[in-house]
Order: C-alpha cells, then structure tokens, then sequence
C-alpha cells in the first residue's frame, strides 16, 4: 500500500513539473538599441539587386536592348559597393539537349566577358547553370532564354 502512495505522489510530481507554467515575459519597450561598440552585420548592410537579361533561339550574342539592361544596371555607384554577382543561366528545351546546355555556358560566359569588360574582377562573379525548361507557350520559352543576374552590394 505504501508503494502505490509513493507511485501516486511521483506521478502528481512530475505532471506538476511537466505542466507549463504561466510565466510573464517582459518585453523590452525599447527593441532598436543600437551599440557603437559592434560593427553591423553583413546581412544588415547587403543590398540585392536583380535583371534579366534574354537572347533570342539558339544565340548567345547580346542585343541592344541587353546592352542596355546591363548599362542601367551597373551604375558608377554600384561598382563601389558590389560585393558579388551571381548569374543564372537558363535555355528552353526546343531541339538537341546537349547543344541547349551549351548555350547556357555560352550566355553565361557572354554576360561574364562584358562584366569583367567593364571592370568588375572575375572572383566576384559565379554562375549556376540551369538544365533547359520546357516552356508551354513560345511566351514561356522566350522568358526562359534568359541569363539572371543578381549583384550584392554592401552599404
């Protein structure tokens, strides 16, 4: 008889210490404190920037629209403050597979020649290419036909 007392008080024990407690949480009033003595991180001062830059079927040459999107892209001020860029290239599915991923190469290398063309340093830039989309409409495929670029820029 002793021992189912024992049994009994233990479970109402540990149900007491299992059972979650009201406890009042004081929140600060003041939550922007800034302290002078640290230095900002970098995902505070990291600005993104994003275009896209599309080619025509089965060419990898820029257009003089392109040119433009990347001119108005990369202003005298970002080139100061860039801190990577990414491209992301991509192609639609339409004819031979092998010769699509190569022309994603292609316009990947493209965009690259006329970043470090202008300036910006090779061990900025990185790039990821994407296997070739099928697009449903030739709409979906010109969108697909397209290089992404993503600059960082800090401050």
């Amino acid at each position: 008889m002793v021992w189912i007392s024992l049994i009994l008080v233990s479970f109402l024990f540990v149900f007491y210490w299992l059972w979650p407690k009201n406890e009042q949480v004081i929140r600060d009033q003041n939550p922007k404190q800034y302290k002078l003595y640290e230095t900002p991180s970098k995902s505070q001062t990291e600005t993104s920037v994003e275009a896209v830059v599309y080619f025509e079927a089965g060419s990898s040459r820029l257009g003089k629209k392109e040119n433009f999107t990347l001119k108005r892209l990369l202003t005298v001020e970002s080139f100061h403050t860039l801190d990577s860029v990414l491209l992301i290239g991509s192609a639609d599915t339409t004819g031979n597979m092998a010769r699509n991923r190569k022309l994603v190469k292609e316009r990947i290398r493209t965009i690259q020649n006329y970043l470090t063309s202008i300036g910006v340093s090779e061990e900025k830039i990185s790039s990821v290419c994407l296997e070739p989309v099928r697009g449903m409409s030739a709409k979906e495929r010109e969108r697909v036909r397209s290089v992404q670029i993503k600059l960082t820029l800090l401050g």
